[in-house]
């Protein structure tokens, strides 16, 4: 549960955020240029884009920390430039630069926490001590916390991100600079937070979306260049199929079979060719049964997935 947000401030049969038309200029720049999509409650989205791309913005506005020019940001229906403190005490929002005050010790810092966000008295204590478990800080308590590490400065701006419980998780860069070892535990983290939590995270390591993202959405110039689930990513009609077929015996084979674009991947020292086809939708079958009935093998045959990589790159090189 929340700790602040009356029941009566909800809106109703809503649950998601929802950005419309988003759009924020800084003088004559577009930073965000007209964008639009949804988060459905209990999914993890990742915002991806090169630098400049327009996501700290976007992230900024959705947390209430900017205003837009134009367009609308909304949680469960309620609009956050109408709804901004009811919103806001549902929301926990962790910038790229994680805002602490670093004379503080850590349990200190967790305590001012809680009373910004009002947390009763009676309850502090209990989501104080849920986030220092949460976020591993069990052996830091009472440690200033300019004396602390990066990684462990981080895990304490994060818990005091979430320790009033927020519905709505906005981070931004939580694993940059981090170690692998304080990665994988922020990743841990956020894959469990997002078994009931709606959580936009952005970030620049590609793989971390492909690992704990329902949902992607890549930015370039401000614009959406991509939004699709994860599950989808990379999915195309193209087949991947490694044979001994020379690559001009191929394009023979396939003509006239509605199957195109014919892409010569690698040459093995087995003798065999990887191969890359665009099916048009026929699927991996069709390709054996061009390969069987001009009486070649096939090695292996599999649908060819893009990676993120090759994605992030095709789509924001120009930008």
């Amino acid at each position: 549960m929340s700790y602040a947000l009356p029941e009566s401030e909800i809106g109703k049969d809503k649950s998601m955020i929802q950005v419309k038309n988003l759009r924020k200029n800084f003088g004559e720049k577009v930073a965000v240029d007209g964008i639009s999509f949804n988060i459905e409650k209990g999914k993890i989205t990742g915002l991806l884009g090169p630098n400049g791309a327009g996501k700290t913005t976007t992230m900024r506005i959705m947390a209430g920390y900017f205003s837009d020019t134009f367009g609308s940001v909304c949680y469960d229906g309620l609009d956050m430039n109408s709804n901004a403190i009811s919103i806001k005490r549902r929301l926990g929002y962790l910038s790229e630069q994680a805002p602490l005050y670093t004379d503080m010790n850590v349990r200190e810092y967790l305590h001012f926490c809680a009373d910004a966000r009002e947390i009763p008295e009676r309850l502090k204590g209990i989501a104080i001590q849920k986030v220092l478990d949460l976020c591993e800080l069990k052996t830091v308590i009472y440690v200033p916390i300019h004396q602390l590490s990066k990684g462990f400065k981080q895990r304490v701006a994060l818990a005091g991100t979430l320790v009033h419980d927020p519905d709505y998780i906005i981070l931004d860069e939580p694993s940059s600079g981090l170690d692998p070892n304080q990665i994988l535990m922020i990743r841990n983290l956020i894959r469990d937070l997002g078994k009931d939590k709606t959580i936009l995270i952005s970030t620049h390591i590609l793989q971390e979306v492909t690992e704990i993202c329902d949902q992607v959405i890549i930015l370039s110039e401000g614009k959406i260049v991509m939004n699709a689930s994860v599950n989808e990513l990379g999915v195309t009609n193209r087949i991947f199929f490694r044979s001994e077929v020379p690559i001009q015996k191929v394009k023979e084979i396939f003509f006239g079979t509605g199957m195109k674009d014919i892409e010569i991947l690698q040459s093995n020292e087995d003798g065999t060719f990887n191969y890359s086809i665009d099916s048009a939708g026929q699927g991996g079958q069709a390709v054996f049964k061009v390969l069987a009935k001009n009486s070649y093998s096939a090695h292996e045959i599999r649908p060819f997935i893009r990676s993120i990589d090759d994605i992030f790159s095709d789509l924001t090189r120009n930008h």
